[in-house]
Formats: structure tokens, C-alpha cells, sequence
């Protein structure tokens, strides 16, 4: 039987698609082991310093250039010109971005303005006794809903390797009334979620990867015990190597956030369940997830640098590059990559269209600080592409 989950902590896990991007999707999922010290060093990528791993990433990210700075508040709505509307055919491809425009979006914060509201039309009236047209009934003008800003997370590493200063984003959050994120950080872990992250008794892990491939996850996992890591599902053990063994858990970035919002007593907003988390992460079955599992454990090096390249990726602002090193799934054959593609839909686009409505709405209704994972921003389907079809202004902030 695997441990007491009571003994366990959270971990946002950082499931990859071929590199870390699940550090990107989820929130709050995963559960691994308590460190066993009192005192806890820095992290490292496994066998790579962090600052040794930013150096190994330094060629393939280069300095931002200067971008005009957005001021950091709940500015007026800007003039907007005409939104774009998409045919109601066939969806057709995008265009790809001009330099220009992704040296703008590089960033991991972005102030977002709705576009105008419209008034309804004026309401049809009866003619006065002498016939006469009435005058008909205007109405009110629409007062307009201030900026709203949409942070990128990602579910490892210190503020420090992150670039991140947890006071201008108290005072942003201070700004607004609602705080938005993926799912509520404090949810209670239900008996019945267990079959989502264990394997059935009779099928241990090792029996579906083989015994050299578990020895090497015990050695890359030393803090999960053996009998708990024979239980979990493959998903969930690429999820904690990815994540560079770490379990940040009330550290995490994402729960920071929330402690700080509703300290704050802000309205909070989940775009989803936990249970809804934890059905994205197990949309592929297991007999079919342990050959992605057993690629990754034959070529572990490279979980390694994509951990490193993915913090730097971070840290840099350049979120473009990182889903491009997510998408080449370096290191996984093409059967491998087969799997972990219907993995992206489940993780990637469809929880993306559930979620555009949603954030709409509350950008209609007023001011938010909306934090969910990096990945989700970019892209022809990420948010900021959404945001921006249906007419919203997205700037990129330095930050």
C-alpha cells in the first residue's frame, strides 16, 4: 500500500511533452516526499548547478532587447481598432509573428484591456395619444473596466533562478478584485482521486518499464520510497523528474499567490477542479505512458539540460523559445512523440479553450490578477493569441 498521503506534500509537478512543460500546465497535483533534513539546500538540477545550467542555455537565449515600458497599473482602456473575427469554416492557419512583434510579447507578464463595451440598442417604444414618435429610451453609457494582468508561472525553483519579485506583484494584486489561477492551491485530496496517480497493485511500475529502467528512477528519486514509486503511474514519475526531484509546495509560486490574494481578501477565481488537473494528466493510459517513462530513464542526461534550459528559458522572459523546446520532444522516438502529442491536447489546447471564456468574463466584469502556467500564454492557440482575436489589447510587461 503506498504511504499515507497525510505524510506527502503537494508538488506542482513538471510532466514534460517532451521537456518540462507540465512545470507550465498544472498546478497542485502531484504528491511527493517530505525532505527528511530541517535544512534544505538550494535546488539543482540533478548533476548541473543552476548557475551552471543557465550557462549551458546562455547560446540559445539571447538578452532581451529594450521594450517600451507599460506601466505597471489599472490604467484606462485603450482606443481599440476593429477585432479581428475568425470565419466560421475551417479553422485556417496563423500567421507567424514578425520579430518585431515577438521581441514586444517576450515577457512572462501582460496587461490586458478589454475592448469596448458596446450599448445595447435603444428599445423600441409606443407612439404618444397625437401620434407623435416618443423619445425613445437610451441606454446609459457602459463605464469602462480597467486593466487586468495575466502572469506565467512556473511550478519550480526558487524566486531567485525565476526573476520573480513577490512585492510588485502584491501590489498588482492589491490593484484588482479578482484573483484568478488554475485550481484552488488548498483543495482536499479526496480517497477516490487515488486512482488517477497509483497504479493497481497487480501491476506494479516495474513490471511495465523493466527492472534496470526502476533502478534508475530510484536513483534520480532518492526521496520517494521504493514501495511508493513501484504504485505511481508513469505520468507522475516524469512529473517529479522533470520538476528536478522537487516539492515546492506551500513555496510553490502558484500558492504564494493565492495565500497573498486572499490575505488580501480578494475575490478568487479557479478555472477548474483538481479532479479536472488531475483527469489532464492521466488522459493517456498507462500501459502506453511507460514507453515515454522508459525513453526518458534510457536518455536521462537530457531530462537534465531541458530542466536547465527550461528555467532559463524562464528567467530570460523568452517563452516563445521554451515551446519550441517543448515541441521537438528532443531524445523520444516517433512512437513516443505520438504519445505525448495526444498528452499536449489534453494538458494544452482543450483545457485553453475551457478556460478563454471564462477569463473573458471576469476580464469583462473588473480588474484581475490571473497567475497560471507559462506555457499556456503562447502559441497560435495560448491565451495571448485568444485574448487578442476576440479584441483585447495585450502588452507585455517588463518585469
Amino acid at each position: 500500500m503506498p504511504a499515507d498521503p497525510a505524510k506527502y506534500v503537494v508538488l506542482l509537478p513538471a510532466r514534460g511533452l517532451g521537456g518540462c512543460a507540465l512545470a507550465l500546465l498544472l498546478s497542485g497535483v502531484l504528491v511527493g516526499a517530505h525532505a527528511q533534513t530541517a535544512s534544505v539546500p538550494l535546488p539543482q538540477t540533478r548533476g548541473i548547478s543552476a548557475h551552471a545550467a543557465s550557462e549551458a542555455a546562455t547560446e540559445q537565449l539571447r538578452p532581451a532587447q529594450d521594450v517600451p515600458a507599460v506601466a505597471i497599473e489599472a490604467a484606462s482602456p485603450v482606443t481599440m481598432t476593429a477585432p479581428v473575427v475568425e470565419p466560421a469554416t475551417a479553422p485556417v492557419a496563423q500567421p507567424v509573428p514578425s520579430m518585431a512583434q515577438a521581441m514586444r510579447d517576450r515577457g512572462v507578464l501582460f496587461k490586458v484591456t478589454p475592448p469596448p463595451s458596446v450599448p445595447l440598442p435603444a428599445e423600441p417604444v409606443a407612439t404618444d395619444a397625437g401620434n407623435k414618435p416618443a423619445a425613445p429610451v437610451v441606454p446609459a453609457a457602459v463605464a469602462p473596466v480597467g486593466a487586468s494582468y495575466v502572469l506565467g508561472t512556473i511550478h519550480f525553483g526558487t524566486p531567485q533562478e525565476q526573476a520573480i519579485d513577490y512585492d510588485v506583484l502584491g501590489k498588482l494584486i492589491d490593484a484588482t478584485d479578482n484573483f484568478v489561477n488554475e485550481a484552488d492551491v488548498n483543495s482536499a485530496w479526496k480517497p477516490e482521486f487515488d486512482a488517477y496517480r497509483w497504479l493497481p497493485a497487480a501491476t506494479p511500475l516495474g513490471g511495465m518499464i523493466g527492472k534496470d529502467a526502476m533502478l534508475k528512477a530510484q536513483a534520480l528519486l532518492p526521496a520517494v520510497r521504493p514501495q511508493d514509486l513501484q504504485r505511481m503511474k508513469p505520468w507522475a514519475v516524469l512529473a517529479l523528474l522533470e520538476a528536478r526531484g522537487e516539492s515546492a509546495g506551500e513555496t510553490s509560486m502558484d500558492a504564494r499567490l493565492q495565500q497573498v490574494a486572499g490575505a488580501a481578501g480578494k475575490h478568487l477565481v479557479h478555472l477548474e477542479t483538481l479532479e479536472q488537473q488531475l483527469q489532464a494528466l492521466d488522459c493517456v493510459p498507462a500501459a502506453e505512458h511507460a514507453a515515454v517513462l522508459n525513453e526518458r530513464l534510457q536518455k536521462s542526461w537530457i531530462l537534465r539540460i531541458e530542466s536547465a534550459e527550461a528555467m532559463a528559458y524562464y528567467h530570460s522572459r523568452n517563452l516563445d523559445a521554451w515551446l519550441a523546446s517543448v515541441d521537438r520532444m528532443d531524445g523520444l522516438s516517433d512512437s513516443a512523440r505520438a504519445i505525448e502529442q495526444r498528452s499536449r491536447i489534453c494538458l494544452l489546447e482543450d483545457r485553453n479553450a475551457r478556460w478563454i471564456g471564462p477569463l473573458e468574463t471576469v476580464f469583462q466584469d473588473a480588474p484581475s490578477f490571473v497567475a497560471v502556467g507559462a506555457i499556456h500564454l503562447v502559441g497560435a492557440d495560448g491565451l495571448v493569441a485568444r485574448l487578442r482575436r476576440d479584441g483585447y489589447t495585450v502588452e507585455a510587461v517588463p518585469f
